[in-house]
């Protein structure tokens, strides 16, 4: 199991360039990848995405690249030839409005701003040191995930040993539990059947009815579905493939159930261990969300 945020940066170089990848990870739906990089590599960038969802299935991923030349690399460069020629023309019009000739001199073309540009460089050849240092970064990425993600599991067990706990109080008062319901049930039931008289075959029709009703009542049920839910969860939690959204879904049948479990026993005013557990889910619904 590993999170979705992680941090992993790597450079590369050969004789003629140094390439720097730097991938930063967060929380997100499905995975969706913003890049940062030189004009150079663009056509690298399919086998770049392909290369990302190797390692990520999931998240937010920022990717930053950049490159330097060494020193011994010669870069074409050219000359902007139509800047040059507006400025001598600009100036022959301003000399011609002034009545005097105005010389332009090598000086004043350097100044021109772009009148020089480096060429785009065909960087086709260094795409396996692009490559290395992307593998590289993403590596330290996963480190990363998988680190975070032992702590996101430890914190997972905690708040399910907690759930447990409660469950296992309230198992222990089960049979209280229903008792009390049923008592409850029947003081109802006997509360109507005073206002007027029935006959005795209408009264055992109604305490028919009275029991099938606390059958209703009966919250082992749930009780057995959140221990089924809670072990399906730590199953999940040994997994090393993306389980994020598979959790999710868990925390909201946990909470179903507990819900269901809660409209049941509200009637004997057992509200504390129901607020426990819901508290505890949250906490499981929040930190899921960090999973991949």
């Amino acid at each position: 199991m590993k999170s979705m945020t992680g941090f992993g940066k790597c450079t590369k170089a050969n004789e003629e360039i140094e390439v720097s990848v730097e991938i930063r990870t967060l929380n997100g739906k499905s995975l969706r990848v913003r890049y940062s990089l030189p004009r150079a590599f663009n056509p690298f960038l399919n086998e770049i995405n392909n290369i990302i969802r190797d390692y990520i299935k999931r998240g937010e991923v920022d990717l930053h690249i950049r490159y330097r030349l060494s020193p011994n690399t010669t870069v074409p460069v050219t000359i902007n030839y139509k800047e040059a020629l507006k400025y001598i023309q600009a100036s022959d019009r301003i000399g011609a409005l002034s009545g005097r000739k105005i010389e332009v001199s090598l000086r004043d073309l350097l100044s021109i701003p772009d009148l020089f540009m480096k060429e785009e460089i065909d960087l086709t050849s260094h795409s396996e040191i692009l490559f290395e240092a992307l593998k590289g970064a993403l590596e330290e990425v996963e480190e990363a995930r998988r680190k975070e993600g032992e702590k996101l599991k430890a914190y997972c067990e905690e708040r399910l040993k907690v759930i447990e706990e409660v469950l296992k109080e309230l198992q222990s008062q089960i049979k209280d539990i229903e008792k009390r319901l049923f008592e409850r049930l029947k003081e109802k039931v006997e509360k109507l059947l005073s206002i007027e008289e029935f006959s005795e075959d209408f009264q055992k029709r109604i305490e028919l009815e009275v029991a099938l009703l606390a059958e209703k009542q009966d919250v082992s049920e749930e009780i057995s579905r959140l221990h089924t839910h809670i072990a399906r969860f730590r199953e999940l939690l040994e997994f090393n493939e993306p389980v994020g959204k598979t959790l999710d879904f868990l925390c909201q049948e946990i909470h179903r159930e507990i819900n269901t479990l809660g409209n049941k026993i509200k009637e004997v005013d057992i509200t504390e261990p129901v607020l426990k557990i819901k508290t505890e889910v949250a906490k499981l619904k929040e930190q899921v969300q960090n999973i991949e």
